[in-house]
């Protein structure tokens, strides 16, 4: 073999030797690399954070459980949430007071429970679901209106921002800083929620501020409410004399010496519903519709228009009730009429509510 061929095998054996380096090295930046990111930054709460951002974006119910303390979480919003719910209603004795808070607090694991249930239920959907069938937080099973205690917690209308920043306060508890927008009023709050590491993991546990939150937005949302209900004052009272009347003169219509509805009065009592009583429903919603709703009054707003919706369908199957004597049809207008008014019960919540906080009473429904 000539001297020219060992020569180079020599250079070809050195190349190799140097790839050989080079991958070895590099698989060694690569090892060490991923040490350093599971032992230190998948060990933190940044990382923690990150994943559950990535999570909600994702819908990835399981990586939010795994990152969140649900039970936690949701059990001392509560606490926040109910304390002092009734602080500032004059009309209430300390002692009825204190027998709210002790109620609210026998119900707390049936609500905490459930509203979890609902939140994991919303993630995917996009959509909160109402409390249906048995659930106990349909309607007011618990002695409360449920649908109003989640309106309270603006649990709805609070909008992620951003992360601030993150930063330990002890070797297995940090604070990070949440930026979150009031989606009614565009009202920015950061919001300081505790982090703590459990098991080489690190969970959400609590908003530390959360009451504060509460405190700031209520009075900011409470004015707008105030405006919009001010504003739609001279078109609810005109509305409920029509109504009441019209209620009067129908049950002039449905009084039957022996109970029984002849043909004819039926008659009667569907031409009425038809010409007067839906076309003032519906126009009392339109005059409300014309309304511009302030920062705050979203809330009310909608509630009116569901109550409309619902007492106009309850109307329609009375009718349908009416002209084919079917008992089907007259449930279903007792089950719309029931949801109807526990709206206009919730309703008078809120305006109560909002009337109490500015120091007077109020009868506008």
């Amino acid at each position: 073999m000539k001297h020219v061929d060992w020569q180079e095998m020599l250079v070809q054996g050195r190349r190799r030797t140097k790839i050989q380096r080079i991958v070895g090295i590099i698989s060694l930046a690569a090892i060490l690399g991923y040490v350093f990111w599971y032992f230190f930054y998948a060990s933190t709460p940044e990382y923690a954070l990150n994943k559950l951002q990535q999570a909600f974006k994702a819908k990835d119910l399981a990586t939010i459980e795994k990152y969140c303390d649900m039970e936690s979480i949701t059990g001392r919003a509560y606490d926040d949430l109910t304390r002092d719910m009734f602080a500032h209603d004059s009309h209430l004795t300390d002692e009825t007071k204190v027998m709210f808070e002790t109620f609210y607090m026998k119900i707390k694991p049936q609500v905490v429970s459930e509203t979890n249930a609902l939140i994991l239920d919303f993630i995917p959907s996009g959509q909160w679901a109402v409390p249906t069938g048995n659930n106990i937080l349909k309607g007011r099973q618990l002695g409360i209106d449920y649908e109003y205690l989640v309106e309270r917690s603006q649990l709805r209308n609070t909008e992620f921002i951003k992360i601030d920043s993150v930063k330990k306060t002890g070797s297995h508890e940090a604070i990070a800083k949440i930026a979150v927008r009031d989606t009614y009023t565009g009202t920015l709050f950061t919001l300081h929620v505790l982090m703590v590491e459990r098991d080489g993991e690190w969970k959400v546990c609590e908003i530390k501020n959360y009451r504060d939150y509460l405190d700031f937005l209520s009075p900011i949302q409470e004015n707008g409410l105030k405006n919009y209900i001010q504003a739609t004052s001279d078109i609810i009272e005109k509305y409920n004399d029509i109504l009441d009347s019209q209620q009067t003169h129908f049950k002039r219509l449905d009084k039957s010496s022996d109970g029984v509805l002849t043909a004819s009065m039926r008659s009667k009592m569907v031409a009425y519903i038809r010409s007067d009583i839906i076309p003032a429903l519906e126009k009392r919603q339109q005059e409300l519709d014309n309304i511009p709703v302030n920062d705050g009054g979203q809330y009310l707003a909608t509630q009116r228009k569901e109550s409309s919706r619902l007492t106009a369908e309850a109307w329609r199957h009375f009718i349908e009730a009416l002209e084919t004597d079917s008992p089907d049809e007259y449930n279903m207008s007792k089950s719309f009429q029931k949801d109807a008014m526990d709206i206009d019960y919730r309703i008078d919540d809120v305006v109560k509510n909002t009337a109490i906080s500015s120091g007077k009473t109020s009868t506008i429904p």
